[in-house]
């Protein structure tokens, strides 16, 4: 820890004796928590976890860091750790990354890097907290001009479900991966592009080869086309055989004045990359409701495919619908079906005064959920653009198969807010799933209603300071955001989280 802090130190002295055109800034976010999961004898742990992001620009030049630190009273969970370094230089058509750096080819077929700003992860078995990303960590160098755009990478994903202190470290980047992809653009509308790329495993002497091929198009009266389709080299293309590792995504985006529309098309078998480093298009219709984003339907690359059609209109007045329509099947080992049909509506009453409501209908066999049916509405009413006040209304019940069970869950929220400071909510949740009443400590399966009740409270301190505090129950569950889903746990307790900008 102590050569750490020297390198920090260091690092600092360096970028504090730059000459002035030089940019230093960056971002930092401390969380405490007092409190713990539930069911856990120890109901008072403290914890913390701080996350500095510090970037240095000069001209051309450019430098990042990321330092995590989690402490709590287990040894064995703590850590503080450069976690994230790049060395950046960038013209007007180079680009040198050295370092971590996030790196997506096509739509994600082959590889595809995010980062979930604000997240903060934590695993029920190793109970460490940590940013939840999924970077690369190598040699990114990439050139473009007017017609084309290419690049080369040399790099390890990161393996995530690893916290940053697990030993041996090198088990978090268990693949190397080599790749170039390039674009051409033949046209103002219209690029063709395809990648080559080459992956091994730890412990592995062959490489596996695969390459990918991919078009944008823009016709004519607002009609834009995609298509990407990606194999294993040695396959036949497009035989769309059941031992044939391939994954083929492509999609429509159409739009007239107020109406616009889209449809999107998958079709994936043994398309699984090393640890998990490629994530394709799921298709599937990401909620920001909480009763239906618990309850995302998870991609499988091992077989899946299906499509996704959505409508939408905004009128004059402010009031607008949306219409979507998902399907997938996964074929391994039996057939497993997912429908959903969802329809959501915003009436705009007044200047003061909208409303908000969903209908969704969802079947989800591999999951064993039948009839899933969910409902929301939500009222926002503003007094005078001075304060404001939300009412959130959401219910959900469908046929859990595992358990013969009818399950029925309750979302309920209530949020006072003034313009722009502070924001105070209190969040009420229910549920009757077996899954969740059953305490694990017991033999018996409880079978009383499970409940969580929470407040939060924001404050906008200044532009550049913001408070986060939670008291209460917190209920857990999947979580997706950008297509990307992990789990969040339960947690009982006080949280307070405090991020600031530099």
């Amino acid at each position: 820890m102590i050569k750490k802090c020297l390198i920090i130190s260091l690092g600092t002295l360096f970028l504090g004796s730059a000459p002035v055109l030089a940019q230093l800034y960056g971002t930092n976010t401390f969380e405490f928590q007092y409190g713990n999961l539930p069911y856990e004898e120890n109901t008072d742990l403290a914890t913390s976890y701080d996350q500095l992001n510090l970037f240095y620009d000069q001209e051309k030049i450019s430098v990042y860091g990321r330092f995590e630190h989690f402490l709590t009273p287990f040894n064995d969970r703590n850590y503080f750790a450069l976690t994230q370094k790049r060395l950046q230089y960038e013209d007007d058509h180079f680009k040198v990354r050295v370092g971590n750096f996030y790196k997506t080819i096509g739509r994600g077929l082959l590889l595809r890097s995010y980062d979930i700003p604000g997240s903060v992860y934590e695993d029920s078995f190793y109970r460490t907290r940590y940013a939840f990303n999924r970077d690369q960590e190598g040699v990114d160098i990439s050139y473009k001009n007017d017609w084309i755009e290419a690049s080369v990478i040399h790099a390890r994903p990161l393996f995530n479900p690893l916290p940053p202190n697990f030993k041996p470290d090198s088990a978090r980047r268990p693949d190397l991966v080599e790749a170039i992809e390039s674009s051409f653009y033949l046209t103002q509308d219209l690029s063709i592009g395809g990648a080559f790329m080459r992956s091994r495993s730890d412990g592995q002497d062959e490489y596996r080869e695969l390459a990918s091929l991919m078009y944008n198009y823009n016709l004519p009266f607002n009609v834009q086309i995609y298509g990407e389709y990606a194999f294993d080299t040695d396959i036949a293309l497009f035989q769309f055989e059941e031992e044939d590792s391939y994954a083929l995504y492509s999609g429509l985006n159409y739009f007239y004045e107020s109406f616009g529309l889209s449809f999107e098309y998958k079709n994936y078998n043994q398309f699984r990359l090393g640890s998990g480093f490629n994530d394709p298009p799921s298709l599937i219709k990401e909620h920001t409701y909480p009763v239906l984003n618990r309850s995302t339907h998870v991609l499988s690359t091992a077989n899946e495919s299906g499509f996704q059609f959505e409508a939408f209109y905004n009128f004059e007045d402010g009031h607008s619908i949306t219409a979507n329509l998902t399907t997938a099947k996964n074929e391994i080992f039996r057939t497993n079906e997912y429908r959903e049909y969802f329809l959501e509506g915003y009436y705009q009453a007044s200047d003061f005064l909208s409303f908000k409501t969903f209908l969704d209908y969802a079947i989800d066999e591999q999951k064993g959920e039948e009839n899933r049916i969910s409902v929301g509405l939500i009222t926002d009413k503003s007094f005078n653009y001075e304060w404001n006040l939300a009412l959130d209304l959401q219910f959900q019940t469908y046929y859990k198969t595992a358990f013969s069970q009818n399950v029925e869950n309750y979302y309920a929220s209530i949020a006072y807010s003034t313009v722009p400071d502070l924001t105070v909510s209190l969040v009420f949740e229910a549920t009757d799933d077996l899954l969740l009443t059953d305490d694990p400590r017991t033999f018996d399966v409880e079978d009383k209603v499970q409940t969580w009740l929470g407040g939060n409270v924001r404050y906008k301190i200044n532009q550049t300071h913001t408070l986060d505090v939670f008291a209460g129950k917190r209920r857990g569950g999947p979580a997706c955001t950008s297509g990307i889903c992990y789990e969040i746990l339960d947690f009982e307790g006080v949280e307070v989280r405090f991020t600031t900008r530099f």
